[in-house]
């Protein structure tokens, strides 16, 4: 097998293992939100009292930021997807699926920014910070 037979092979299987990864975020994700979504739906709110942001909005802005991560994951496989390409069709066809995903993001982070900015002073540490980093520095974050 010649080399440029194994790199593209390699890149296959990489782009395979990212886009896994990325599926692998969404599940778990949305794990957490339908299972906070239950709590909130069987528990009292507490502090009533208290100006305090609505839960769903809470477990809406950490299902985003999730996702948000798992569209970067995503966006990593389409460029290794294009690197072992071999027509120009399929370069197109990664490209607009690249455009539309940066654009999905782009959207989402947006959201995420204004619901971000809605929250109350003491955020939520147990999801990724509101960001509009690559996936290596959420991932360092994390």
């Amino acid at each position: 097998m010649a080399l440029e037979e194994v790199l593209k092979l390699w890149t296959s299987y990489l782009a395979s293992g990212v886009e896994g990864v990325a599926g692998l975020i969404i599940a778990f994700a949305a794990l957490q939100a339908t299972m906070r979504t239950i709590g909130v739906f069987f528990s009292s709110y507490k502090n009533a009292g208290h100006m305090q942001e609505p839960q769903p909005e809470r477990i809406r802005l950490r299902l985003g930021r999730w996702l948000a991560l798992a569209l970067e994951f995503e966006l990593g496989a389409d460029i290794l997807r294009t690197a072992i390409a071999p027509t120009w069709n399929e370069i197109g066809q990664l490209a607009a699926i690249a455009t539309i995903r940066t654009l999905l993001n782009y959207f989402l982070q947006k959201e995420i920014d204004r619901a971000a900015q809605r929250q109350p002073s003491s955020p939520d540490t147990s999801s990724p910070p509101p960001t509009t980093k690559g996936p290596n520095s959420i991932m360092r974050e994390l």
